[in-house]
């Protein structure tokens, strides 16, 4: 009784802090992270040991934390793991970043996906924000829950008079950590920053735009109009394709240019004929290769909640059947839309799968990617010499 009391305080301490922050950067994904994936056969504990990042040399002391602060993905949009393989799993990394009083928080959300996680690192004196225009540096100042900063992290699903017990109900894939890491407060000038110190979450240093606004969408309608989009141009068909010679594989230019956005930006527009689903994405050099083939390009499919499949129908100006180079300038923000089958009108969230086991767009929010769609309107090049 006393465990589940110290539970509900802190899942209500983390839903109610959220609640009362103002939101500075809308939750984002971070990336996928493959960690081991381990069953104790004679009691079906499960168990995941997350891969050594950067740290992992680090010489401390671990941490058990009992009591998680707990937040459901439902409320935030995310939070989705998937088996990949038997002694694998893969596990959606997100992040939020708020403002509570005189201070800047950054949320770092892990599924909790097994009666024990293990070899978790959050942060240490490397964290930090930085103001990619002031060069301002904001050093993390503590962790939530206390103790986190520079150790490795255990998380035990249940203690009982200080020592494990079996746990046989397994922990529910709804379940987000929300371990949070505080600085001081961003200046209200703020508008880009780089986050330092939290490779777990694949933070290195990687600038990330806050300074967008949004134009407001009516959603009371819940169909959309088809997006139109620039289709690529194809400069250079294939020469006798093989997909291990780069030298054979198609050319294209000329692509749907946005203005620069966040990484992994999306957005969708839900037809009654199909569902459009647009994805940033910024070339890092002149020629770049792009590839939605895979060994069945139409196992990438949409899912809900309720089993539903939604099949790709196409990506609008790109081939789904071979791998492809894409033609621009560094520093180009581009858009490629995918489409599916419709999705009904009653779907609120959805994740998108490459195939049939890999989730890697998980628990995603139609009403808050619907609002997304003023973000990929067209936006030309220009250049200054």
């Amino acid at each position: 009784m006393k465990k589940i009391t110290i539970l509900s305080i802190m899942a209500l301490f983390c839903a109610n802090a959220i609640a009362q922050e103002e939101i500075v950067l809308k939750k984002w994904n971070t990336g996928l992270e493959r960690a081991q994936f381990n069953v104790e056969k004679k009691n079906k504990q499960t168990t995941v040991i997350m891969p050594n990042v950067e740290n992992s040399w680090t010489k401390d002391t671990t941490y058990w934390l009992y009591n998680p602060p707990i937040v459901k993905c439902d409320s935030l949009g995310f939070g989705w793991t998937t088996l990949a393989l038997k002694k694998s799993i893969t596990l959606s990394m997100n992040c939020m970043l708020t403002n509570r009083g005189d201070e800047t928080v950054l949320h770092c959300y892990i599924p909790l996906s097994a009666n024990v996680m293990t070899n978790i690192w959050l942060a240490s004196e490397e964290t930090a924000i930085v103001d990619m225009e002031t060069g301002d540096q904001y050093r993390a100042r503590r962790t939530f829950p206390d103790s986190c900063m520079g150790r490795h992290i255990t998380i035990m699903d249940r203690m009982v008079n200080n020592s494990i017990e079996t746990n046989k109900v397994q922990p529910k894939y709804d379940d987000l950590v929300d371990f949070q890491i505080i600085f001081p407060k961003l200046s209200a000038n703020t508008k880009k920053i780089a986050i330092y110190g939290v490779p777990m979450w694949n933070l290195r240093g990687e600038q990330i735009q806050i300074d967008y606004r949004q134009i407001t969408k009516d959603l009371s309608d819940p169909y959309d109009d088809a997006p139109q989009f620039k289709r690529a141009r194809l400069v250079s068909e294939e020469k006798e394709y093989n997909e291990d010679d780069s030298e054979t594989w198609p050319i294209y230019a000329d692509v749907h240019l946005i203005k620069p956005v966040n990484n992994n930006t999306f957005a969708l527009w839900r037809t009654k004929d199909a569902t459009y689903l647009a994805i940033a994405q910024k070339l890092n050099r002149m020629q770049q290769y792009y590839n939605f083939s895979g060994d069945n390009p139409l196992e990438r499919h949409l899912s809900d909640k309720n089993g539903g499949y939604y099949k790709l129908l196409k990506v609008i100006g790109f081939p789904t059947d071979k791998i492809f180079w894409v033609d621009g300038y560094s520093g180009d923000y581009f858009a490629y839309v995918m489409v599916f089958e419709p999705l009904p009108e009653d779907v609120s969230v959805f994740s998108y799968f490459i195939d049939n086991t890999l989730a890697a767009l998980p628990n995603l929010n139609v009403s808050e990617l619907r609002k997304n769609q003023s973000l990929f309107e067209y936006n030309p090049r220009v250049i200054k010499e």
